[in-house]
């Protein structure tokens, strides 16, 4: 983690803040959940008297049993030591959340795969309820790529209102796509997956209008390396009188990816977030590989990089 901490002060420099991702997914025993809580509390620890690390990140997997969730999920009957692993999970996921209420940063709850996601919901949703009373701690991820997310987003802003709390959700298009879908084909099942690029697109799109149209009561990070979806922003944003940078509008994309992107919302007032993760990298391949799937198209956006920050250098000579 320390290795973070020059990267994340020169982005700060620039206005950009990060949050450290401890990249260790899918483990195994006790020891191991009990060690990455540890690293998540020293996040959360060193985000405390940070300002440039104004959140945490918590992949629910490192702290539980990826069979164990997902055996909840699918309604299977545990046995007493699983119960009391269980337990054991929620009492982790309860410390990551209360030490980020008394480090006054947020707490955000990556997604995992559709078929135990509903287990991972249940250790999160009573903590939001519990926690958000009067400012977001906690943040649900959004897979839009999933078919019935735009309707679950949609109970859940029922939910909230109905019940007084404030959500705090990161959209984004979804990291297992292929997973999903081979998954699907393998049990023959229906794919949980969007049948079409355009379907995604169309919920994010509703996600977001969703989201800025309740921003007072909502905390939104755009996690997006899509310009489409960032144009659409600022526009909505100069045409509702909404400044660029609310403090419960926050824009993210991963350190290295897409910078251009980054510097210029910073440079134009908006908060910017850069996910850093960090790790051993034997426990950190999962996913370092989903990155580079999602970013297949990597060496034309490595051309675009490149034209967009050549152009930004020389924009920057002209008025210097």
């Amino acid at each position: 983690m320390s290795d973070c901490f020059k990267p994340s002060k020169s982005l700060y420099s620039f206005g950009v803040f990060t949050a450290l991702d401890y990249a260790n997914e899918h483990a195994q025993i006790k020891t191991d959940f009990d060690h990455n809580l540890q690293v998540i509390l020293e996040t959360i620890d060193v985000a405390k008297n940070n300002k440039s690390y104004p959140f945490a990140v918590l992949k629910p997997s490192s702290l539980g049993s990826f069979e164990l969730l997902e055996k909840k999920s699918s309604g299977i009957m545990v046995s007493l030591s699983e119960e009391a692993a269980w337990e054991q999970l929620k009492a982790r996921f309860d410390a990551c959340a209360g030490a980020a209420m008394q480090a006054g940063i947020i707490l955000m709850i990556d997604a995992e795969e559709s078929w135990i996601q509903p287990a991972v919901n249940e250790l999160i949703l009573p903590l939001v309820k519990r926690y958000n009373k009067t400012r977001v701690v906690i943040t649900i991820n959004l897979q839009l790529y999933l078919k019935d997310s735009i309707d679950f987003y949609k109970n859940l802003v029922h939910d909230a209102r109905a019940n007084k709390y404030l959500l705090g959700v990161k959209l984004v298009r979804g990291a297992y796509m292929e997973k999903e879908r081979n998954r699907a084909h393998r049990l023959n099942l229906l794919s949980p997956v969007c049948n079409t690029k355009q379907q995604t697109d169309n919920q994010y799109r509703e996600a977001l209008q969703l989201t800025m149209y309740d921003l007072n009561d909502h905390v939104c990070i755009i996690a997006s390396h899509n310009e489409q979806d960032i144009t659409w922003v600022k526009s909505y944003c100069k045409s509702n009188a909404i400044a660029l940078g609310d403090k419960n509008l926050w824009f993210s994309q991963l350190y290295g990816m897409r910078d251009y992107l980054s510097f210029s919302l910073a440079n134009e007032g908006a908060n910017v977030v850069k996910y850093m993760p960090f790790g051993p990298l034997k426990q950190s391949i999962p996913y370092l590989t989903r990155r580079a799937l999602e970013n297949s198209a990597m060496k034309e956006q490595t051309i675009r990089e490149r034209e967009m920050i050549r152009k930004e250098l020389k924009m920057r000579n002209a008025n210097a």
